[in-house]
């Protein structure tokens, strides 16, 4: 079956629904991260900046996650030669090219690195000391293990009023002398770095991905649609490796003491999820412009619904596993990140993402009448995009006044505003390309079955 015969010509091409979602997502963004600026730079708090590099990270985090879910949806459809998700694979690789936009975003969090005024990453200044003197890794190292052998062998009792107990103090320098290890890796230089290559890597591979499938649209041949899928298996091996180190890099490292091995996957949970209900909106939103309405059907929808449904259960599955064996192991160093989680302050957001995360969206879309109803599903995908703002939100705010026990959570405004800018950065940067390309792999050898597809 060819795509002439099918009569498509028309209903792939964005044509002028491309400027109309560019205007949209310029305003988006323009208003947003203006808003957003301007709060953060002009409330006269005393920590506003600090305040306002913790809302960037988690807006910039949102955006990541759903662009790099996007590549990732990409590369294993066809690494397992998956035919059903043709319909729909254009707008995931659309969504995927935009990492150079992604990247210029990323830029701006030099500034809290790089600088001794914003703590963010509060591992960056550790190489000085109370005066503000540069010291080596060896002298932090050596002055906390001398703090740690005067605690243990000191009395108990307070210090002159106003001071802090032994107890505070040891628990102090064994912290400063646990994050001197990390220094090699926890440094500013080698931290720029390894974005920078990580960037690099996912702007390859988008650009390579969505190009030879641009390619195959003219191509003679099945060449380029060949050459992908040969390429996929390494590069989802690359992916998860790059993934997880940027996940621990930007999000754990904000607490410099703290590790879990299974946090890059619970980070990539998320983000693979948060693309598909991308997917699911961008495409109710062409349809109800008219395009591809013949291409993208209550199959393809339901098929999507599966996985929104299956990596909703997955990231419960993962989060679970995550606490479950730091509480079981009962380490200082592991229990205070979900200690801070569960004070006062920050235990209801724990609590809504157990209930709003999991257990409603889990019984919402466990029907299969609930996948085949593209607006009902258009909402749960809203919904989840939602829950993934919240999801990031609770991993990096803990940290802003961390040692502040039961601190309020300052969510407002600022970060509403912010996640909105970013999210109009996206959809700019996938209007804009939308406007060159068709929105549909024409070429592809399985279109044909993926317009027959059908559930079981």
């Amino acid at each position: 079956m060819s795509f002439e015969k099918l009569n498509l010509k028309g209903n792939n091409q964005a044509g002028d629904v491309a400027p109309k979602a560019m205007q949209i997502g310029l305003i988006l963004a323009t208003l947003g991260l203006g808003l957003g600026v301007a709060l953060g730079f002009m409330n006269g708090e005393e920590d506003g900046h600090t305040h306002f590099w913790f809302a960037y990270l988690v807006a910039f985090a949102f955006l990541l996650t759903i662009t790099l879910g996007c590549m990732f949806f990409t590369v294993i459809q066809h690494m397992v030669n998956a035919h059903w998700s043709v319909s729909v694979r254009r707008l995931s690789e659309l969504t995927m090219a935009n990492m150079p936009l992604v990247a210029i975003c990323a830029i701006p969090l030099l500034v809290p690195l790089f600088s001794d005024d914003v703590s963010v990453w509060k591992w960056a200044t550790m190489e000085h000391d109370a005066n503000g003197a540069v010291i080596s890794p060896e002298e932090a190292g050596h002055s906390a293990g001398a703090e740690v052998a005067e605690a243990n062998h000191a009395p108990a009792e307070q210090h002159a009023e106003g001071g802090h107990s032994k107890a505070e103090e040891l628990a102090h320098a064994e912290h400063i002398e646990f994050t001197s290890h990390k220094f090699p890796f926890l440094n500013r230089n080698f931290f720029a770095g390894r974005l920078l290559l990580y960037f690099l890597i996912w702007m390859g591979v988008s650009r390579y991905f969505f190009k030879k499938s641009v390619e195959q649209d003219t191509a003679p041949n099945y060449d380029p649609t060949l050459a992908v899928k040969r390429k996929s298996a390494v590069t989802i091996i690359l992916f998860a490796f790059t993934i997880s180190f940027a996940a621990f890099d930007l999000l754990m490292s904000l607490d410099e003491t703290w590790f879990s091995t299974i946090f890059g996957v619970y980070i990539f949970a998320g983000a693979f999820l948060s693309a598909v209900a991308w997917i699911i909106i961008m495409s109710k939103y062409l349809q109800k412009n008219d395009r591809l309405t013949e291409v993208i059907h209550e199959e393809h929808y339901h098929d999507l619904g599966k996985w929104l449904f299956a990596f909703t259960f997955f990231w419960g599955y993962i989060a679970f596993s995550q606490f479950m064996l730091i509480w079981y192991a009962n380490l200082p160093e592991e229990t205070h990140f979900y200690e801070a989680r569960l004070t006062e302050g920050w235990s209801t957001w724990t609590w809504c993402l157990l209930v709003f995360h999991l257990i409603i969206p889990f019984g919402g879309l466990l029907s299969r009448h609930v996948k085949r109803n593209t607006n009902v599903l258009l909402g749960w995908a809203i919904y989840m995009l939602v829950m993934q703002f919240i999801d990031l939100y609770w991993i990096v705010m803990p940290n802003y006044h961390r040692s502040e026990i039961g601190f309020e959570n300052p969510f407002g405004l600022m970060e509403i505003s912010l996640v909105v800018g970013m999210f109009g950065v996206m959809v700019f940067g996938v209007a804009r390309r939308s406007a060159k390309q068709a929105l549909l792999p024409i070429g592809d050898p399985l279109l044909a079955k993926s317009l027959r597809f059908r559930n079981i």
